[in-house]
């Protein structure tokens, strides 16, 4: 295995000129071969243009925001403002094409996001390159990163390490490469959800067979829960791959829930850091821990439970495969899922087209929405029952009512639905409950209404 790392810088981390200077030192600090550098669009812009692109639609072109928030960052760094005028400008004509149509499409929105990070790469790289280091920046999919064509959510294809591998060797300098980006394989650009960048990463680190990932996150590592529910939430030192999986797939927004796979298949050691503290130990990843217990309690905002009744069972395979393939065809994952004599329930984050699916599936599907994921993740929790009985007392005690229990369901994690309005209740209770021994107990939600959470 090669010397290289791989370091990732979340959009909080490059939030203003002083946070790009910081990745610069961390960058330069790194010895051994020379880094990979993924970077996230900068905090804040992605949202400034999925609101461009939506107004477009609705008439009107405002992309001026994006503008200053790009203008002003160069100014900090005291370079160029002209470095990404080329991207405004072809943003704007996107823009101009989605207000004559008077709709955005999955496929157009994907290239509206994308300058998000094409433009953070070219101002990263033109920082580095004036401290005194060499860098390139690089479009992923100029590497030859190769996914689905689910815009909005897509998926690397299988196979595409070579390639990456290949073209990373051929770039001089410090690769400073977009995340986030991708295309599919007729050339259209896709990208890869909410913190995509991270699934970029790991897939590169895979590609080139590095020694380690870095990602550079605004707080101190994965935490013991959302600190935006939970003012006592403290980072945890060592975590297995399989236990930061099952966070981020529970909602736990410190890395993208598929990017944690390519770092486990080729054994890449893995490092979540402060940006503001770098010398801090951050979480690091690990294989086995030798403890039990919970470790964490991740949670999911607005998610909605879609109840799909099945009144012959001798069609109950069949409507199941309608299920899971009209959800596929939207590029959603279900949170999670539950069948019975009646039917199956299934559990999503109502996105874009939520009603247009639930139309497709007809009126045997009904929808509730307003709901909440609280899970206690842990190593084989799932399969101790006794702790998702603990789980369901301290809950209940709190007077948060459970629609729904996930015991057993997933090896590391105990899962609950409940009703959104009692999430930040239902946090602090499971983790004052089963937590509380190792990191103290937690404030209550009231105590810190409107906290920030980590990128």
């Amino acid at each position: 295995m090669s010397q290289v790392r791989v370091l990732k810088f979340g959009g909080a981390a490059l939030a203003d000129g002083p946070g790009i200077e910081r990745a610069c030192s961390i960058v330069a600090s790194q010895g051994g071969d020379r880094p990979i550098v993924v970077v996230s669009a900068h905090e804040g812009v992605t949202d400034l243009l999925e609101a461009c692109a939506r107004t477009a639609a609705a008439g009107v072109i405002d992309a001026d925001r994006v503008r200053i928030r790009h203008r002003t960052l160069l100014a900090q760094l005291g370079l160029d403002g002209e470095l990404v005028d080329r991207y405004l400008a072809q943003l704007r004509e996107l823009l101009g094409e989605a207000r004559r149509a008077g709709r955005i499409l999955p496929a157009q929105l994907d290239l509206v996001l994308s300058f998000g990070e094409r433009m953070s790469a070219r101002i990263v790289a033109r920082a580095l390159q004036a401290s005194g280091i060499p860098a390139t920046p690089v479009d992923a999919f100029d590497l030859g990163f190769v996914t689905d064509s689910n815009y909005g959510r897509a998926r690397p294809l299988a196979g595409i390490g070579r390639a990456v591998r290949d073209a990373v060797a051929q770039i001089p300098g410090v690769p400073v490469v977009t995340g986030f980006l991708a295309k599919d394989t007729r050339g259209n650009l896709t990208t890869l959800g909410r913190n995509g960048s991270d699934l970029t990463a790991s897939v590169i680190a895979e590609a080139v067979g590095a020694a380690e990932i870095q990602f550079w996150k605004s707080v101190g590592g994965i935490l013991t829960a959302d600190p935006e529910l939970v003012q006592g939430a403290r980072v945890i030192d060592r975590l297995t791959y399989a236990e930061a999986a099952e966070c981020a797939f529970h909602g736990a927004r410190i890395l993208h829930p598929a990017s944690v796979a390519p770092a486990l298949r080729a054994r890449v050691s893995v490092r979540v850091c402060n940006v503001n503290a770098p010398d801090e130990p951050g979480t690091s990843l690990t294989l086995h821990e030798e403890r039990t217990g919970p470790v964490a309690v991740a949670s999911r905002r607005d998610v909605a439970r879609i109840d799909l009744r099945i009144d012959a069972p001798e069609r109950r395979g069949e409507c199941v495969r309608q299920l899971f393939d009209a959800l596929d065809g939207r590029g959603w994952t279900p949170g999670l899922i539950s069948a019975s004599g009646g039917g199956v329930s299934v559990v999503v984050e109502p996105g874009p087209g939520f009603t247009e699916l639930l139309e497709h599936l007809g009126p045997a599907a009904t929808a509730t929405r307003g709901l909440a994921i609280v899970a206690v993740v842990g190593q084989g929790l799932g399969r101790v029952r006794s702790a998702g009985l603990r789980s369901l007392v301290l809950l209940d005690e709190a007077g948060v009512e459970v629609v729904g229990a996930f015991l057993g369901d997933r090896t590391e994690s105990q899962a609950f639905l409940i009703e959104a309005t009692c999430l930040a209740t239902a946090v602090s209770a499971l983790h004052d409950g089963l937590l509380a021994g190792a990191y103290g107990p937690s404030p209550s939600p009231s105590s810190f209404a409107g906290r920030e959470g980590g990128d």
